[in-house]
């Protein structure tokens, strides 16, 4: 029994002594301050072999693909205003009735005025005209005489002429001159629809349409059995799409109600949004479902080319340096943090010459000293979704890329 008891002390301590001069490596291999060396705090992931399509997301409005917006050519008040948002109205169907202004209604009142005045001077031209006429086939008055009253009814034809097309003008616009006394503007819908927005009120001002200024809105009608959904695609994107191409829509309203569509338009320039240049695009519906409204947010998935089983690693871990790309990949083991010490029995000289190799001056630089757990390698990619990015060149399957710079400066947290 005792024996035994030995033997198993034997073992113990043996198993101590292990222990022991495992530590003791360890210590010397950080250096003899017992902490193990500890590389870049950069998160990675292993290249693998997956699926990437492109895809487009983008957040538009849903919007009719015709609507008018009423205006008054005239500025005034309104005194009459028989819709409300969400009616139903016909073409020719009184919006509103506006009273000009003074400075208008004045106008108004000098063209009629003007017309009237043709009118009479015609007439009275006409009568003296056709009696000078007779006067000299009887021989009783001038050839002068009579040349002189026919051109005064020629003017006056023309004058009337004048008149009557300046009033035509006035009254193609919408606005009566004849029997108007009080210059009461009918306005009224120019197409069928529904009144989606009226945002003026009985008895407000509003400012006419004219050369210098754009006017006041009193309705919107738009025609809602033809729906669409109208977004601004960034440049980066627009290679991506084409006309045609098949979308998913979703909206805010009704996150689980998708709508299957397809692109209709693109326009041919960029616009300015938010100082970023983008492309108006359409996306015509393939149903309308009771849940589209006007002015509801869209969230739009423009599905494109897909490539199956290809070399792919997140988007993240991709970096532009100049005209080309370079990932970050972990190195299976660090690289020694200083070169090994010349032997002695080499000489002054050759102890010397054993300072850092070429390639390898990042050993002087504390701020390269990243390059000891990682490998910057230029690649070749192919499409990009909007997780993953193609690797057509310089990884293979399992290399294991930084999702962050790891040759920036790890931010510290002020204590």
């Amino acid at each position: 029994m005792a024996r035994r008891k030995r033997v198993w002390w034997i073992v113990a301590v043996l198993a101590m002594v292990a222990v022991a001069g495992g530590a003791f490596a360890a210590k010397s291999r950080g250096g003899g301050n017992g902490k193990e060396e500890k590389g870049p705090d950069v998160p990675t992931l292993a290249a693998g072999i997956d699926d990437v399509q492109v895809v487009v997301r983008e957040v538009g409005t849903v919007e009719p693909e015709v609507k008018v917006e009423i205006k008054s050519n005239l500025s005034g008040r309104v005194v009459e205003l028989p819709i409300r948002a969400g009616d139903l109205v016909v073409k020719g169907q009184l919006i509103a009735r506006i009273e000009p202004d003074v400075n208008q209604a004045q106008n108004l009142l000098s063209v009629r005025n003007q017309g009237e005045s043709a009118a009479i001077d015609l007439e009275d031209a006409r009568e003296d005209y056709e009696a000078k006429r007779q006067l000299f086939e009887s021989g009783l008055i001038s050839v002068e005489v009579n040349r002189a009253a026919e051109t005064r009814y020629r003017q006056a034809v023309q004058a009337s002429e004048e008149a009557r097309a300046k009033i035509g003008l006035v009254e193609a616009s919408g606005i009566p001159v004849g029997d108007n006394p009080r210059q009461v503007v009918n306005i009224v819908s120019p197409m069928g629809g529904v009144v989606i927005e009226r945002p003026v009120e009985l008895g407000e001002t509003v400012t006419g349409s004219g050369s210098f200024n754009a006017g006041t809105v009193i309705a919107t009608v738009a025609d809602l059995d033809t729906m669409l959904v109208k977004v601004g695609v960034n440049e980066v994107d627009i290679g991506k799409i084409h006309l045609g191409q098949e979308t998913r829509v979703t909206l805010d309203a009704f996150p689980r109600v998708l709508f299957a569509g397809a692109i209709s338009r693109i326009a041919p320039a960029a616009r300015l949004e938010e100082q970023v240049k983008v492309f108006d695009v359409e996306i015509a519906l393939d149903e309308l479902g009771r849940e589209l409204r006007t002015g509801m947010t869209a969230n739009i998935e423009i599905r494109g080319e897909t490539r199956e089983r290809v070399l792919a690693v997140p988007v993240e871990s991709v970096f532009i340096r100049g005209e080309e790309e370079v990932v970050y990949v972990l190195r299976d083991t660090p690289l020694p943090k200083e070169e090994p010490a010349a032997d002695a029995a080499d000489g002054g000289e050759e102890a010397a010459a054993s300072g850092p190799a070429a390639g390898d001056a990042w050993r002087e630089d504390p701020r390269q000293q990243w390059r000891r757990w990682f490998e910057e390698r230029k690649i070749m990619t192919g499409i990009a979704s909007t997780t993953q990015v193609e690797v057509v060149d310089g990884l293979a399957e399992g290399d294991k890329v930084a999702l962050a710079d790891p040759s920036k400066p790890e931010e510290k947290s002020s204590s």
